[in-house]
């Protein structure tokens, strides 16, 4: 966890190494005694999603490069995806089996991380001219670094809610709660000035979840996991089609949400094309139709906006390599099968857990805040097969979980089963 704002500020591609590492120091402490029904449908959801590596268009080596030159890479998504959520488990179960009231340090050094990943991307929001410049030999000032300055503001925010909560719940005086707001809303500002909407949306959506497990002590995580069941397995109608109705209403759309509303309705056609199976890993990345095959579309855009840049819509992708969102991309590539593992296992997850009153106000308030930052990013920024995202957010679960620990919770519940 040291390394995190250095790992985010260079991409955050440094994930997976890290969950690799954490996953291989804490072998040691897994002992699984019990396999629940959630476990049993990740786990078949993660071996559906290796296998559709096998029917894609383009069926790439598991391994390529050299090591010693250092161009090695795993180049099979499906494998690397696989190899992650076998890490992350591990991670996960190991984190349980934490001997409970301990971890103080451990908890401490989080938060330092958390606070300087903070003062980091508030200096991000107030110097970004003069960052890219000073990067700007190391890294594409244009198209590399502020994409990685995105990036290191996305990771932060899913420490964001573990921060927050940590503060708030510390003691019952005021200026700590003060403390708490003014991160928060401080985090909101730079995230506007960044124009960093996945973080917005994501701390909008992590102050619903909190409400939720608050209003609902006893099945707040049950509403909410149950929601993300109907939101995956109903993502094609809810984007493919719901959203575009903004447009035929009249709805005035930011532009780039705008080109996503006609993204995830090629997306829906492309489904429609294999529902079952789906197309294969990253079959997205094959969809080269651009905004001049479908002149409709084009007229759309262009009477929207400013007629005198037509020739960029003309030849704009519609599909951009992936379509920005994980539950629609999940159906595309995987199809109905791994969509329904998927959000089998959302259910069940979400009726397994103890009821939010049973948790200590940190954990339960940090939880339900790092599901919403979680629901944002993936509907909106990143590919599913996106190892280092998923490896990002299982290490904020394990801080999350590890709190639980020095709280002296998740044991039975957790610890030595899957």
């Amino acid at each position: 966890m040291v390394l995190w704002p250095i790992i985010a500020y260079m991409g955050a591609q440094g994930y997976t190494g890290a969950i690799a590492i954490a996953a291989l120091l804490g072998l040691v402490y897994v002992r699984v005694r019990t396999i629940r029904v959630y476990a049993i449908a990740l786990v078949a959801c993660v071996a559906w999603i290796v296998a559709a590596q096998f029917w894609a268009p383009e069926t790439q080596a598991l391994l390529a490069g050299d090591i010693l030159q250092g161009s090695f890479s795993m180049e099979m998504p499906g494998i690397r995806f696989g190899l992650t959520a076998l890490a992350g488990i591990g991670v996960i179960v190991a984190t349980a089996a934490v001997t409970a009231r301990s971890s103080r340090s451990s908890l401490g050094v989080v938060v330092g991380v958390a606070l300087v990943q903070f003062a980091v991307v508030v200096g991000t929001a107030l110097f970004t001219p003069q960052i890219l410049q000073l990067l700007a030999p190391f890294s594409d000032p244009v198209l590399e670094m502020p994409q990685n300055l995105i990036r290191n503001a996305n990771a932060f925010a899913l420490l964001l809610p573990f921060l927050l909560a940590w503060i708030w719940h510390r003691t019952s005086n005021d200026y700590w709660r003060i403390g708490a707001l003014a991160i928060g809303l401080i985090s909101f500002a730079a995230f506007v000035q960044t124009g960093t909407q996945t973080g917005m949306t994501g701390m909008v959506l992590m102050l619903i979840c909190m409400t939720i497990v608050k209003l609902w002590p006893k099945n707040g995580f049950r509403i909410i996991f149950s929601s993300l069941a109907v939101y995956v397995t109903l993502a094609p109608l809810l984007l493919g089609w719901g959203v575009a109705q903004l447009r035929s209403f009249g709805v005035p759309l930011p532009q780039s949400f705008f080109s996503r509303t006609y993204s995830w309705e090629l997306v829906r056609e492309k489904i429609s094309e294999s529902p079952f199976i789906g197309h294969g890993l990253e079959a997205s990345y094959s969809w080269t139709d651009t905004y001049g095959d479908h002149p409709e579309w084009l007229a759309d855009a262009v009477a929207r906006y400013n007629q005198d840049v037509a020739f960029a819509w003309e030849g704009y992708l519609i599909v951009p390599g992936h379509p920005h969102n994980m539950p629609l991309q999940l159906w595309a590539e995987t199809g109905m099968v791994g969509a329904s593992l998927g959000a089998i296992f959302l259910f069940f997850l979400g009726w397994r857990l103890r009821p939010p009153q049973d948790w200590s106000p940190v954990t339960r308030s940090a939880a339900a805040g790092l599901i919403g930052v979680c629901v944002a990013v993936s509907s909106f920024a990143y590919s599913m097969w996106n190892e280092a995202f998923w490896a990002s957010a299982v290490l904020a679960t394990a801080v999350i979980l590890l709190q639980a620990r020095h709280d002296g919770e998740a044991q039975p519940s957790l610890e030595g089963e899957t």
